[in-house]
């Protein structure tokens, strides 16, 4: 890997990611109105089973992550979010703020800082990872579980999505 620096692997996905997500929750309103549904009734309290955290939830992680994940690449750490979205717009809103953020990543900064060791949680045990290492192995990984699980949720609603409105966004559809 050589050739591309963490820059490269990580502000693209994490873009692309969000663009996915707003893909699927923009479809997942579209199905609501068509069908007579409220979107914000139905879908953001929504779970795939009981013991697991609802779409909300799943949108809040992929952008929290985003948000660590550019702590680690700048070395600033930001102010989190609130994480007191309720409805759609909230939703988009805070994707929208993320996107904003990740145009703050300076490609120097960033790359300089792909061997700087920091501390992280990985399976609830404390472990010290490059920033490279981190987001390859950890913070990568992780958004995509979030974004793969609130599709999930609007999948299992009803929600008419295919494995294209997940994978478009990444190749640039």
């Amino acid at each position: 890997m050589s050739g591309i620096s963490i820059y490269d692997i990580a502000i693209p996905t994490f873009t692309k990611g969000l663009n996915a997500l707003e893909h699927i929750l923009r479809t997942a309103e579209r199905f609501a109105e068509e069908n007579g549904l409220d979107a914000n009734a139905t879908y953001p309290n929504a779970r795939l089973i009981e013991d697991q955290n609802p779409l909300i939830f799943q949108v809040q992680n992929v952008t929290k992550t985003i948000k660590i994940n550019i702590d680690r690449l700048t070395g600033v750490e930001s102010e989190p979010f609130e994480d007191d979205e309720q409805a759609f717009n909230d939703l988009y809103a805070r994707i929208n703020a993320t996107r904003e953020l990740l145009k703050t990543v300076e490609p120097g900064v960033s790359n300089a800082r792909a061997n700087v060791l920091v501390d992280l949680l990985a399976g609830g045990k404390p472990i010290q990872l490059s920033v490279k290492d981190a987001i390859i192995g950890h913070g990568i990984p992780n958004f995509i579980f979030h974004i793969t699980t609130g599709y999930s949720i609007l999948r299992a609603k009803g929600v008419p999505l295919g494995k294209a409105d997940f994978i478009c966004s990444f190749v640039g559809l």
